[in-house]
């Protein structure tokens, strides 16, 4: 099998607007939850921020993907340090990872709970996970058939299936705004008068000038979402701490305290004085 077509679908993909403005989007994330900390591992579930090109000396950066083809495509790139591991099952000891991201990967996934549960073991107290997502079930199309997605999600799902799998959310917010309404009326025009028998892989290029312009426009909304949460678009993104472990105080009841005292000398009682 000639993998060459597949290779050039790779690199058309990694140059098309949506994936270079979720690689930035990412990167940022990576950045703030790695702050002032030495030798930070990172986990890149689906090679999607390529951190490998940012080269920061002060990072230990892990690129996973369950697609040996895609991982080979990375490997041309230049892309070091790759694994190919189930995101149901990874091959990580716990607390290993300071921060996680995962550019639409979740979808993939038939079980997206138990994917969300090894995320957690993996990460460390007070981590960070960033993920992104297809937003919106009813725009189910073509192109999630032809990327063999299994869901689509609304901010709200993902909210609830993070907290019902042990994290803490910091922020939710739907991104691609600005693409939101054009994808709605593709998606009504192709429910009303076409319908492909085959699924046909995607191409979210399109022209160079149409290409810069989506990636402009989204930087936009990078730096608004950092102040709001957009209330609609074609992809949600989420950022989620696993938990540190904090020692609670405990108070012992007066009745506890009491019989926690040393035993008094036999054929004493509490009311007699202690005569030694």
């Amino acid at each position: 099998m000639d993998a060459q077509p597949e290779f050039e679908a790779l690199r058309h993909e990694s140059s098309s607007w949506w994936h270079t403005a979720r690689r930035k989007l990412l990167r940022e994330a990576v950045a703030q939850a790695v702050h002032g900390k030495r030798d930070a591992r990172v986990l890149d579930l689906g090679c999607a921020a390529q951190l490998d090109c940012a080269q920061d000396s002060s990072l230990r950066v892990l690129n996973a993907h369950s697609s040996l083809p895609a991982l080979a495509f990375r490997q041309i790139e230049g892309s070091q340090n790759l694994v190919c591991t189930r995101p149901e099952d990874l091959g990580f000891v716990s607390n290993s990872f300071d921060a996680i991201v995962a550019g639409d990967f979740l979808q993939l996934v038939p079980d997206d709970r138990l994917a969300l549960r090894e995320l957690r073991r993996v990460l460390k107290d007070g981590g960070l996970l960033c993920l992104t997502v297809p937003a919106y079930p009813f725009l189910w199309g073509e192109e999630d058939e032809a990327r063999e997605h299994q869901r689509r999600y609304t901010a709200t799902e993902l909210r609830r299936k993070l907290n019902n799998c042990g994290f803490e959310i910091s922020r939710v917010s739907y991104l691609v705004a600005t693409g939101f309404l054009p994808s709605v009326a593709e998606r009504t025009f192709k429910d009303l008068f076409r319908k492909s028998v085959m699924p046909r892989r995607p191409s979210e290029g399109g022209s160079r000038f149409a290409n810069a312009a989506m990636v402009m426009l989204l930087d936009c909304e990078r730096h608004l979402i950092r102040y709001i949460n957009l209330p609609f678009g074609t992809r949600v993104v989420c950022w989620a701490r696993k938990p540190a472990l904090v020692a609670e105080r405990v108070t012992v009841p007066a009745w506890e305290r009491q019989w926690s005292r040393r035993p008094l000398p036999q054929g004493m009682s509490m009311s007699q004085p202690d005569l030694h």
